[in-house]
């Protein structure tokens, strides 16, 4: 960079994961690389740009930014650079960096390829993995090599990547936001995010956002003209495409109040929806579009004439249908059952009761037990289950067999204390168990069976071929004291596949052993997805949506989870904590 060039919002994230990076190569302060860490991801859900904040605020007041990491943003603002990050990249260079991109490259393997075989760049690893050069190393075998080539292809399928839904929503909600402020009122009459946010998909391409305006070039100005907007790539009288600080593309579209309900069914999608859609049109004799339907002159209605909605479901009830919920639309049933009348009653935010996986400062959670119980309260729950690590998930300080008791010693007492306020909430204690590589738990049974709630994850292994990671599932599916299988996969979007298991026979089994099945719902796992969640409930499974909250503002996160449940079709009924704690409970393996 020089000194001539502005530096994004994303470039400044994406050098100070860089950092990161190269201090993980070196194995630096593991608090020290969390930090930069921290700061990146602050960076990029930012809704303005860093020289405004510097300019207006001062960089210190970005959550995660403390004096050096804001005094190095202030240098790579005023210069276009950092001397000491470009000091550090002298020592680590970029093609290690690169490698660790390679899904299972973690900083100890690069650093291993580098220094012991002097690979320096993704291409290097792929001409030694396949020559056979790797098994040379200790702990490197002719497996080892087939993962890499493997994990290779898969990164390099990933050039095209989409946006995970949780780094798309935040800045596309706020964008919203500030566009209703940055106008005068009554010039934004109705304002909504369409497209595969809308329909709750994990990964978006593009935001599309759809107005009613009877003053459109008022929003266009204004649009183009919000702080987080970095670039104006396309501009018309009812249209404007931009980039964000954060890299992503948001379409507003204004349309007329007459054409509101077209326009938002054709905007949300999906593609598989709106095909069969204008079938069933045309079949009636009319032509469907984004801005209403026009008569073809094979039905009863003259050829040309048209007929506007002002709502979504207008229109669906005029081609004979309930209007089905976005989360449905992508060519699943939904239409046959919108025809039908056997559209289910999906699962809202105000069904849950309460959670049951999540952590506090026992493990890696960053809040008390104490802290994690008020806030599940103001959210309105009557239960929240203490499921911090156990034991034997190395990068996490876990709970062992006698800190369990000295837990549970503390949820009675916050128990009791919470009775004598009169409060309608119970603490519930459990364990986040980790699954060991041999299928045995991190705690033993004696201790698991001590305990309300235990939720059992697999963390570490994940590259297991299939029938040993299956087999591994299945032990702990069809252990008495586990009762819910935690982000069964394993996978976080964009970053590590899926484990290779055998979902249908770990399904089937959690089906037999009465073992629910959890729906992560931080954006980054959304584990169970929408496809194995409705598998799961047809094969009688009961599912639980839970945040994995390690924090306060992490239970806000739900949100998430309910979209994959609603795009799964799944109703209260299928999820066990959307009823009272003791109801819960009886539904629970032991």
């Amino acid at each position: 960079m020089s000194d001539s060039v502005t530096v994004t919002n994303q470039q400044a994230a994406d050098l100070l994961d860089q950092v990161a990076d190269r201090l993980q190569i070196l194995d630096a302060n593991r608090f020290r690389v969390i930090a930069f860490r921290n700061a990146a991801e602050s960076i990029r859900n930012l809704g303005r740009t860093l020289a405004s904040i510097q300019a207006e605020d001062g960089l210190e007041k970005i959550p995660g930014v403390g004096k050096g990491i804001a005094d190095a943003l202030r240098e790579l603002l005023e210069t276009g650079h950092v001397q000491e990050f470009d000091e550090l990249a002298e020592n680590v260079p970029d093609g290690v960096i690169a490698m660790m991109q390679v899904p299972d490259m973690g900083p100890k393997k690069a650093r291993r390829l580098w220094e012991e075989l002097d690979i320096t760049s993704i291409e290097q690893l792929r001409a030694a993995a396949a020559a056979g050069e790797l098994a040379q190393l200790k702990g490197f075998g002719k497996k080892s090599e087939e993962k890499i080539l493997k994990g290779i292809e898969l990164l390099a399928a990933r050039q095209d990547e989409r946006t995970p839904a949780g780094d798309a929503r935040p800045p596309a909600e706020k964008l919203v936001g500030d566009l209703r402020a940055a106008l005068a009122d009554g010039d934004i009459i109705r304002i909504e995010i369409a497209g595969s946010l809308r329909r709750w998909q994990e990964t978006i391409g593009d935001v599309d956002i759809l107005a009613v305006s009877e003053n459109p070039a008022a929003v266009m100005q204004a649009f183009g003209a919000l702080p987080q907007v970095a670039e104006v790539i396309a501009a018309g009288e009812t249209k404007q495409s931009v980039i964000l600080t954060t890299g992503l593309q948001v379409d507003l579209r204004v349309v007329e109040a007459r054409n509101w309900g077209a326009a938002l069914q054709y905007f949300t999608g999906s593609k598989a929806h709106n095909v069969p859609l204008r079938e069933l049109a045309l079949k009636r004799g009319w032509s469907l579009n984004e801005y209403g339907l026009t008569a073809t002159g094979s039905g009863d209605a003259p050829e040309g004439e048209a007929r506007f909605f002002s709502e979504e479901a207008a229109l669906y009830a005029f081609l004979g249908m309930a209007c089905p919920p976005p989360e449905l639309r992508e060519n699943r049933g939904e239409i046959q059952a919108a025809q039908n009348g056997r559209l289910p009653q999906l699962i809202t935010l105000d069904d849950v009761r309460g959670e049951l996986h999540g952590h506090t400062t026992y493990s890696d959670g960053k809040n008390t037990i104490e802290e994690m119980a008020r806030a599940a309260m103001a959210r309105g729950y009557g239960y929240w289950n203490v499921s911090d690590h156990s034991v034997g998930l190395g990068v996490v300080q876990g709970v062992d067999a006698e800190q369990i008791v000295r837990q549970a010693e503390e949820i009675a007492r916050l128990n009791a204390r919470f009775a004598a306020e009169g409060l309608d909430f119970r603490l519930l204690h459990g364990t986040e168990a980790e699954v060991l590589a041999d299928g045995t738990m991190g705690l033993p049974d004696e201790v698991l069976a001590t305990l309300d709630v235990v939720v059992a994850s697999i963390h570490s292994g994940l590259r297991q071929d299939r029938d040993a990671i299956t087999t591994r599932c299945l032990q702990v599916v069809h252990n008495p004291h586990v009762d819910i299988l935690g982000h069964p996969t394993g996978r976080l979007i964009g970053r590590r596949a899926p484990a290779d298991l055998d979902m249908e026979a770990v399904l089937r089994a959690c089906a037999e052993t009465g073992t629910v099945v959890e729906i992560n719902a931080n954006p980054m796992r959304l584990d169970l997805n929408d496809i194995y969640a409705r598998r799961a409930v047809e094969l009688g499974c009961k599912l639980a949506i839970n945040c994995d909250a390690h924090s306060p503002a992490d239970l806000a996160l739900l949100r998430y989870g309910i979209g994959v449940a609603r795009r799964a079709w799944l109703t209260p009924d299928d999820v066990i904590n959307t009823r009272p704690v003791d109801d819960m409970l009886a539904l629970l393996k032991r």
